[in-house]
């Protein structure tokens, strides 16, 4: 990729990769694609903020015996609701459920977003490889 600045047809402003909430843009950060993975294998297609930030923290923090310093969670929460949600909330892709506080749920956006990751090969468990993805 080139820094020259964009110089092919059309203005760089109106191109959606130019766009912070493009969905290309927005699950470039790991923490965002967990928040869509999380929320599309809870059980009941609900995840409520605590929960999201001790699985983050686990996985993070790639803890044996399933736990995490009560900081560490805190500090996920935290990173999570002042940086991550509010980009996927304003992107429409995830939304607060109107009868509960922090309790999350898919957008309008969700399906496309979690479809982008799915070709994209991407899990929980770990990031594409390679091999994985097939260049056409």
């Amino acid at each position: 990729m080139s820094d020259e600045p964009y110089d092919g047809p059309g203005n760089p402003e109106d191109l959606p990769l130019y766009r912070d909430n493009d969905v290309f843009h927005l699950l470039s950060q790991h923490r965002k694609r967990a928040v869509i993975l999380t929320l599309a294998m809870a059980p009941w297609g609900r995840v409520h903020l605590r929960q999201l930030a001790e699985v983050l923290a686990l996985l993070e923090a790639d803890a044996e015996g399933n736990t995490v310093s009560t900081r560490q969670v805190t500090n996920t929460r935290t990173n999570l609701k002042r940086s991550h949600l509010p980009a996927l909330l304003e992107a429409g892709i995830i939304e607060w459920e109107s009868s509960a506080q922090e309790l999350l749920v898919p957008g309008p956006g969700f399906d496309g977003a979690l479809q982008t990751l799915r070709v994209g090969s991407y899990s929980l468990a770990h990031e594409p490889t390679e091999s994985s993805v097939t260049h056409d």
